[in-house]
């Protein structure tokens, strides 16, 4: 029997009712996708969207209104799956009286370790997250960024195999970001699955292996980052070093358009492939690749355009 998948999510639905009138509020009407071990999955939504919502699902705080969660293949209202997960909300909040330390080393306690573990894991994943500066340093005195940077160390403590994050970059510098989507890297190639949210789509770019986008409660795409990005390819320009003049006109009487270009050799091609093709043939030649640069959309245009389709009542791209 295959192992279930990390997270899985079909057809999920939430209905709040809000006020003394009891007025129906849909926070999500049809939502599916599943995690896949070791990757990285990028919850994409504008706000009110339903992220939040589904995470609370995802975690138990919430019960659905209708359709299946489950998580490691278990029900988020059983207790198993927890010592596997790692989880930072969208705005932390802890006692601010504590340290940084102290704070990351009572989770620590509480999920079990010795105060000696615990302290020693505290102060490990405090100069990791970037703040080995201030963690003796009270709560109360942290800016946004490093309460962001002392949750996600706290969501880390017990080592676990899914950490799921709730707009982990918000709040952060473009420094704080880039160390974060390092991190981020480092955590999947050390064999753990990220869920995470966010509406800070370069980010995503740079981080995620795939994606869902929601919006108004409902789920318009899941799939590779990579093939959503390659639908949009409108050509490729391929750039290339150390081409001889005798090669250069040889591969010519295949690609006819290669040109010298800055002491280099450029073309540009309609397709992936044949820039492949091309690259495959130059580089027998002898040829090193300066520059591979594909002509397409970037996510964030890509991400408007769906809801937009979305919101016309289409089928989005």
């Amino acid at each position: 029997m295959p192992k279930a998948p990390p997270i899985a999510v079909h057809d999920f639905r939430k209905t709040f009712h809000v006020g003394l009138s009891r007025k129906v509020s849909e926070a999500a009407k049809k939502i599916d996708f599943e995690v896949n071990l070791g990757e990285i999955f990028g919850f994409l939504g504008p706000n009110g969207a339903g992220k939040t919502t589904t995470i609370k699902a995802l975690l138990g705080l919430v019960r659905p209104s209708g359709g299946e969660i489950h998580i490691w293949g278990e029900s988020p209202q059983g207790s198993a799956w927890k010592k596997r997960v790692g989880y930072m909300p969208e705005h932390p909040t802890f006692y601010d009286y504590l340290t940084g330390l102290e704070m990351v080393t009572w989770f620590g306690r509480l999920s079990g370790m010795s105060k000696s573990d615990a302290t020693a894991r505290a102060e490990q994943l405090l100069d990791r997250v970037g703040l080995a500066h201030a963690m003796k340093r009270r709560l109360r005195g942290y800016s946004k960024g490093m309460l962001q940077r002392a949750g996600l160390a706290q969501s880390l403590v017990a080592d676990p195999d899914l950490l799921i994050l709730d707009e982990p970059m918000t709040g952060l510098d473009p420094i704080g970001r880039k160390e974060i989507r390092e991190l981020l890297l480092e955590l999947r190639n050390e064999g753990k699955t990220i869920f995470y949210s966010t509406h800070i789509l370069p980010d995503v770019e740079m981080t995620a292996d795939r994606v869902s986008i929601i919006n108004k409660g409902v789920t318009i795409r899941t799939g590779r980052l990579s093939e959503i990005l390659d639908e949009t390819t409108r050509g490729v320009v391929v750039v290339v070093d150390g081409l001889s003049e005798d090669n250069a006109k040889q591969l010519s009487t295949d690609f006819p358009t290669l040109a010298a270009f800055e002491g280099a050799h450029r073309i540009d091609l309609s397709s992936h492939d044949e820039a492949t093709a091309f690259l495959a043939k130059a580089t027998a030649a002898g040829a090193t690749l300066r520059r591979f640069e594909p002509h397409r959309d970037d996510l964030e245009t890509i991400f408007v355009r769906s809801l937009e389709k979305k919101n016309e009542g289409g089928t989005a791209a």
